[in-house]
């Protein structure tokens, strides 16, 4: 049976990067771990909202950072994984395939001056790639 946690500060290790340790859980639990739907607040401001399997993001989910940066997709263990798009403070923004929380598979990178590199990412670098204008 799912048990909901109303607004309590627990201490997690959530293998989010970026992130601290301090934070605050709305949500879902099992076993006394997020399971299910949920947000997590960090004490840095970041913030996760989306499902969670055994204490991890997993399922679809939104990570955003306190300076603007966003994740929104796919997650698998606690890392990106699948399809997902991420933007930058600046506008630039990536929108493809990801793998063990890295840019990697198909995907175009958009920049802000409205140019776009269109084709293959590898370790979160273009790899066979075509720039557009």
């Amino acid at each position: 049976m799912k048990n909901l946690l109303t607004v309590t500060s627990i201490l997690l290790c959530v293998l989010l990067v970026g992130c601290s340790d301090k934070v605050e859980y709305v949500g879902d639990l099992k076993d006394g771990k997020p399971h299910g739907q949920g947000t997590i607040t960090y004490e840095d401001g970041g913030k996760y909202e989306g499902e969670w399997k055994e204490g991890k993001s997993d399922g679809k989910g939104t990570l955003t950072y306190e300076d603007g940066r966003k994740y929104e997709g796919e997650w698998k263990a606690g890392k990106q994984h699948g399809q997902g798009t991420y933007t930058w403070p600046n506008g630039d923004k990536y929108e493809g395939d990801w793998k063990d929380g890295k840019q990697h598979g198909q995907g175009i990178l958009y920049f802000n001056d409205g140019s776009k590199a269109v084709g293959e990412f590898k370790e979160n670098s273009p790899w066979n790639t075509t720039l557009q204008d």
